[in-house]
């Protein structure tokens, strides 16, 4: 699915997509460059929606490229999904007019677009004017196009504007049915593990860091900041000594990914963390603290189920 990320120079769209799909902590993008011209990334949103993000750069030059006959069909055709963003705190007249050119072409060359999503960014600044935003773009739509322009307060830097993209991207899942499809294969796989071990599972994205799917029904979590999950990047003093170690008993060759499972406890659980290919992390909760309880999900992580939910994720 192709997601154009559209607005004047300062909106933040590129702290947002970067944020949202890639789970970077905020303060590392918070001071990237402005986009030049168009950037072009692909992500797998939740592990299981590919989508194609078009950063259209705001500076005013780029604007009235993105417009010109040689370039605005391929910009705004075939989208799947739009966000048009804007800056709350510096509202220029001239924001109307490119509001109003992006609304002509995105329906133009993409008519079967049902919503145009329109964030008004950095309203946790005390100089926001979201409301003065609001009004100046709405003046350009007409009654049709009210129905299907929804505008959202957010803030990037507290991560409002990242909830918001999550929910619009969720809303283009349910509308895919492959994706549908391939999120009840996943599903029906962790079901079949805790039928079999009474354990709760959850499986994560390890890119966004977002939930992908688990046994317990809904479930709402923050995005998890981690970014890779192998014991050398957590704790490289427990690699080398594993690496010396197995050195002595004659055994070379070792690889940090060879250590792909991570054992908390409680009193009450164990809770077990491993690698499922490369970009998935799967998280498994006991019912209960007893040897039984931990051999069996262990027995489970290193079985033909795994490895069918490896390959769901591949």
């Amino acid at each position: 699915m192709k997601v154009l990320l559209f607005g004047p120079e300062g909106a933040g769209k590129t702290s947002l997509m970067r944020t949202t799909c890639l789970g970077y902590n905020f303060m590392r993008v918070a001071n990237l460059a402005p986009t030049k011209g168009i950037s072009r990334e692909n992500f797998i949103f939740r592990g299981i929606l590919e989508i194609l993000v078009w950063d259209c750069g705001g500076q005013k030059h780029y604007i009235e490229q993105y417009f010109s006959d040689s370039q605005r069909e391929l910009i705004f055709s075939e989208i799947t999904t739009t966000v048009f963003m804007v800056d709350s705190t510096i509202i220029e007249p001239y924001v109307k007019d490119i509001f109003e050119e992006f609304l002509m072409n995105t329906f133009e060359f993409s008519p079967h677009i049902e919503k145009i999503y329109v964030l008004l960014n950095k309203i946790d600044l005390q100089d926001s004017q979201e409301d003065k935003a609001y009004k100046i773009l709405s003046e350009a739509l007409n009654e049709d196009l009210r129905e299907k322009v929804e505008f959202t307060p957010v803030s990037v830097k507290e991560g409002s504007a990242q909830h918001r993209l999550i929910e619009i991207l969720d809303q283009e899942i349910q509308k895919s049915t492959l994706s549908l499809q391939r999120l009840g294969k996943i599903r029906f796989q962790l079901d079949a593990l805790k039928k079999d071990t009474l354990a709760d599972y959850f499986v994560f994205n390890r890119p966004d860091g977002l939930l992908i799917s688990s046994t317990i029904g809904k479930f709402e979590s923050q995005p998890l900041e981690f970014m890779k999950f192998e014991i050398g990047t957590l704790d490289s003093n427990i690699y080398k000594i594993y690496k010396n170690i197995l050195e002595l008993k004659g055994i070379k060759n070792i690889s940090p990914i060879d250590l792909s499972i991570i054992i908390y406890q409680s009193e009450d659980f164990y809770v077990l963390m491993k690698d499922i290919a490369n970009d998935a992390i799967l998280l498994a909760i006991t019912n209960t603290k007893d040897e039984k309880a931990f051999f069996d999900v262990m027995k489970k992580l290193n079985g033909e189920e795994f490895q069918n939910l490896a390959n769901m994720l591949q």
